[in-house]
């Protein structure tokens, strides 16, 4: 059996190593450690977003999390919100994206660049993170969208205000 790699694999291997050395950080160093500390504000959150009203913005981020197999996590509701609205997804690659875009947009907080510069493990998408920047850097103001000022509003509306 061969078992010398080709370009293409390696690099792919590389690829999904990178992507869950990222993946692993941000659970074990920033979520397990919140919901754990903050289990009130996890409940409370919960059952605040369970009571929102079908197609609601707050229904929407609830219905998010439970499809990725994810519940709140204390202190990132509103982050949790702009991944809905951007569309961006909860995967590695796709938090890098909208950690660029919201740099570009002028989020300058040390999870915003820590994130954004995880993105320096993934040369491949260099170039799909610098097209995200540039789309932030071009969009309306989005960082200070609250999640509990818009919890109970129409989806679809909230999302049209951003395009």
């Amino acid at each position: 059996m061969n078992t010398i790699l080709t370009y293409n694999q390696t690099t792919s291997f590389r690829y999904r190593l990178a992507e869950n050395l990222i993946e692993g950080l941000k659970i074990n160093l920033a979520i397990k450690p919140l919901q754990f500390l903050f289990k009130k504000k996890v409940k409370n959150a919960r059952f605040a977003l369970e009571n929102c009203p079908e197609n609601s913005v707050g229904n929407s981020v609830l219905n998010m999390l439970n499809e990725n197999n994810l519940d709140v996590i204390p202190f990132y509701e509103d982050h949790d919100l702009k991944h809905l609205v951007l569309g961006y997804g909860m995967t590695s690659v796709e938090e890098i994206r909208m950690q660029a875009f919201l740099f570009g947009n002028g989020n300058r907080s040390f999870s915003c660049i820590l994130f954004f510069l995880s993105g320096i493990l993934l040369p491949s998408a260099w170039n799909l993170f610098y097209f995200d920047y540039k789309k932030g850097k071009n969009s309306p103001d989005i960082l200070n969208l609250r999640l509990e000022d818009c919890m109970n509003k129409s989806l679809s509306e909230l999302k049209n205000s951003f395009k």
